[in-house]
């Protein structure tokens, strides 16, 4: 009888030791990826909350920190992927957490605030740019530098930004070539010719950017605001109000709204625009929330713009002769520039 129970008591205290022993190791697993978390090293708190899983599968507490450290390398990597509107919610999902550890959900909101406050100074540097290309391609030289060097500054002073200082070199190099072309032309012609035809064409050109009034017109249904040149009629409003046509002999502007009813992300409608086009596509550019096509059909100069948002779309398509580019592109890029969508 002694025996036995000296067996039952060896067994016993083997039983109680295995026990420690996991115990000690799932909590010095835990203590390690808490550690982890607070060197901000989430890669590493995975693997040892993943190890205090293997030692208690399915514990509660090991399962989320295993997800919160997860969730937050995943949204770290998407952002440095430059794929925000992943990574955001990515971070959200962490923050709406209703257990887990605290300092991770107010890092997650962190990266939030960060990425939102980037995303709005990523949206004006694209406008930025567009305008350029707008700039360039009526020959607004001058002016083109003016918002380079502007731009320039920005991308000294923001780390984000930094992916455009490369197209901004291109941009540069674009400009000071065309420069250099325009000087060529003027020195091989007559002083007197050059300087006459120079001044003709600077007077003119300041005629048409200076002697344009614009109206303002607001889509009641959709709320997006669009200012057009004066002299320009409007045609009849559809019965569903969703926008309006401005035009002319020459000029067309036709601007709309719409409601997101296929739940369409802003890549799906992009290629489906280019893929109704059957001509070389002269300019295009595709941002988070909106994207520009440019391109020239039948001699006509078509640019259009489009806005993205989770529930409506805005759009404004303008047309006129590729032989009146000097005339209605400075009116194309004051439309691109004021324009105020609704989409968001």
């Amino acid at each position: 009888m002694k025996h036995r129970s000296t067996f039952l008591s060896v067994g016993i205290l083997c039983i109680t030791l295995l026990t420690s022993c996991a115990s000690s190791d799932y909590q010095n697993a835990m203590d390690k990826g808490i550690d982890s978390i607070g060197q901000q090293d989430y890669h590493q708190a995975a693997i040892y909350f993943e190890v205090a899983l293997s030692e208690q599968a399915n514990n509660k507490k090991a399962l989320t920190y295993f997800e919160q450290a997860s969730q937050m390398e995943e949204g770290i990597d998407l952002y440095h992927q430059e794929k925000y509107v992943s990574s955001l919610d990515a971070f959200k999902a962490i923050a709406n957490q209703d257990d887990g550890l605290i300092t991770v959900q107010k890092e997650a909101r962190k990266w939030q605030m960060t990425i939102l406050d980037e995303q709005e100074e990523l949206v004006a540097t694209e406008e930025t740019i567009d305008t350029i290309n707008q700039l360039i391609s009526i020959e607004k030289y001058n002016r083109a530098l003016e918002e380079i060097q502007s731009l320039n500054m920005k991308l000294q002073s923001e780390d984000a930004l930094s992916y455009y200082k490369d197209e901004l070199a291109k941009l540069t190099e674009r400009v000071h070539k065309s420069l250099d072309e325009l000087e060529d032309v003027n020195v091989s012609a007559s002083t007197d010719q050059t300087e006459g035809k120079a001044a003709t064409t600077k007077k003119d050109t300041e005629k048409v950017d200076e002697g344009i009034t614009y109206t303002s017109y607001t889509n009641e249904r959709f709320r997006f605001k669009i200012e057009y040149p004066s002299y320009l009629t409007a045609g009849s409003p559809p019965t569903n109000g969703d926008g309006l046509t401005f035009y002319n002999e020459e000029l067309e502007i036709t601007v709309f709204g719409s409601h997101n009813v296929r739940d369409e992300t802003i890549e799906d409608i992009y290629q489906q625009s280019i893929d109704t086009i059957s001509v070389p596509i002269a300019y295009d550019r595709l941002a988070d929330n909106w994207f520009v096509l440019s391109y020239v059909e039948n001699g006509m100069i078509i640019y259009d713009k489009f806005f993205y948002g989770n529930d409506v779309f805005n759009r404004f398509i303008i047309t006129y002769p590729e032989n009146k580019q000097d005339v209605y592109g400075p009116v194309t890029t004051h439309i691109s520039d004021t324009f105020v969508p609704s989409a968001n």
